[in-house]
């Protein structure tokens, strides 16, 4: 689940509310007072270990902070999962900023705040690889995400730490789009309470605009999103939790679900605001293009469909029943 009550997720909240604000929302990426108040209060190892250096946080708090945090313009949740990896791959943590990737090593992968971590830790064909930022070549690309991706080219480079590990490509993208899915249902969460104050505060013919029967039926379909959304992320998370290596599957229809509900939930978003809503200047484009940004990261809830059918279409009617009823999923 997530605890956005634990002493973890309060100290998160806390940096926000002292480092954060409108200010930092419109600013520069990985703005530095704000990471350092997550570094000085540790907060990019808490999901780590104990004996890997970290607090040995439970995920549901962890997933408190992610929400308590989101959608400031740090790489919070790409730290917290390269240290992940660094961990199960038996290396020593991130000392700050990083970021990560999955795919070929020889190759160009789209990296999550690229230029502006100190660290990508790369997940390839088993293997746990940390290479130093600075000796990567980036290059910019068009993204939605205020945060800004980029391409990194790995074949001319060479890692400061690498491990072969036995980890499945399933528990890696179980780990990713788990803590994506935490981040964008707080985002969409976000971005709702922001239309309602909106149309709350906002008058049009005498009146507030949330006393509109229209305006009240978008925000309505919007409220349901959310919540199927936050449903979503509990579930992935509680999976997790339980199992790395059996939490494929709640992980991927967290994804679905959420990317499908963006549509819908932003368009109503964007909607009850009218042209305000579009303007760079207004708050709601941070939390709308993050969402459409993170809906297509990894691939959209098309490609995981797909993804999901052919893994149920490989098991057979034993396996494939035991997981529908039970929920646990043999591989």
């Amino acid at each position: 689940m997530i605890d956005i009550e634990s002493l973890i997720a309060q100290s998160a909240a806390k940096i926000n509310e002292r480092h954060g604000g409108r200010d930092v929302l419109h600013g520069e990426r990985a703005p530095t007072a704000y990471w350092d108040a997550i570094i000085e209060n540790g907060l990019h190892l808490a999901w780590a270990s104990e004996e890997a250096g970290g607090f040995g946080a439970e995920l549901s708090e962890v997933a408190g902070a992610i929400w308590n945090m989101t959608p400031a313009p740090v790489p919070f949740v790409e730290t917290l999962i390269a240290n992940k990896l660094l961990e199960l791959g038996g290396l020593e943590l991130a000392e700050g900023t990083a970021s990560v990737a999955m795919g070929a090593a020889d190759g160009a992968l789209i990296i999550p705040f690229a230029n502006a971590v100190d660290d990508v830790v790369l997940f390839a064909d088993g293997q746990i690889m940390q290479y130093k930022s600075k000796d990567l070549e980036f290059h910019s690309i068009d993204s939605l995400s205020p945060d800004t991706d980029g391409v990194a080219d790995f074949s001319k480079a060479n890692p400061i730490n690498n491990m072969q590990t036995n980890i499945s490509r399933f528990s890696i993208e179980a780990i990713i789009l788990t803590l994506r899915c935490v981040q964008m249902a707080a985002v969409m969460d976000g971005a709702l309470s922001l239309s309602i104050d909106h149309v709350s505060a906002r008058e049009q013919f005498g009146r507030p605009l949330s006393k509109f029967q229209a305006i009240q039926h978008q925000l309505a379909e919007a409220a349901s999103q959310v919540a199927a959304a936050n449903m979503a992320a509990s579930q992935a998370c509680a999976a997790l939790s339980q199992d790395i290596e059996s939490a494929w599957h709640e992980a991927v229809i967290a994804k679905v679900q959420i990317s499908d509900s963006v549509e819908s939930a932003t368009s109503a978003f964007q909607q009850v605001h009218g042209a305000i809503g579009y303007t760079m200047e207004y708050d709601l484009h941070h939390y709308t293009r993050r969402l459409w940004a993170w809906r297509d990261a990894l691939g959209n809830e098309h490609l995981w469909v797909k993804k999901l059918g052919d893994d149920l279409a490989s098991k057979d009617k034993d396996q494939l029943w035991q997981g529908v009823t039970t929920g646990v999923w043999q591989s």
